[in-house]
């Protein structure tokens, strides 16, 4: 019996760690014009006479190119960690969160549990138990609210529930990694 009593409060917690608390300040405005991204979309194939045409002088590194866009933009790094941290694969999720990002998230839910959290792929592995044995889906919709070389706002809805919230991301050498997050809806 206490478990029934335990799962709502695991299961918020959960929400709590995948959310984060934040302020409601950051979300987007009416005056935002978000596009929404469904799922990524793929480049246009290549042909064989574009492989052998001349690379355009313009490009200064063509290598540097392709690694950025082999990382995806910020929407893919957002979706990519959310499939990391529901599979689970605790070292691709905490490697696609900042080091402030993780530090936050394990206090915030150390503390929703009444227990303390060390270790990020802990929380990644447990938050991931959690919403499998509750059946959460992870369907979401994502808009992008704004976006630079440098950083990203994101505003997600969980389709199934409707909570949504900001996701702020940074831009590194090698992709994006998630360094806030806030539930401005709770669905």
């Amino acid at each position: 019996m206490r478990l029934r009593h335990s799962l709502p409060i695991l299961c918020a917690a959960a929400t709590l760690a995948v959310t984060g608390c934040g302020s409601t300040d950051d979300a987007p405005s009416d005056d935002a014009a978000p596009s929404t991204a469904a799922a990524p979309t793929a480049a246009p194939a290549t042909t064989a006479d574009d492989a052998d045409a001349d690379p355009d002088p313009n490009d200064a590194d063509d290598a540097s190119a392709d690694d950025a866009a082999d990382a995806g933009g910020p929407v893919e790094a957002y979706l990519d960690w959310l499939a990391a941290s529901r599979e689970p694969d605790a070292p691709r999720a905490c490697a696609l969160m900042s080091e402030e990002l993780q530090t936050r998230m394990l206090a915030e839910l150390s503390a929703a549990l009444g227990t303390e959290l060390t270790d990020c792929e802990a929380m990644i592995t447990d938050t991931a138990a959690m919403y499998a044995a509750a059946g959460s889906s992870a369907e979401v919709d994502v808009e992008v609210v704004t976006e630079t070389s440098t950083e990203a706002t994101l505003f997600a809805t969980y389709l199934e529930t409707g909570k949504c919230g900001t996701i702020h991301l940074g831009a590194t050498a090698t992709g994006w990694i998630l360094t806030e997050q806030s539930e401005e809806c709770a669905g």
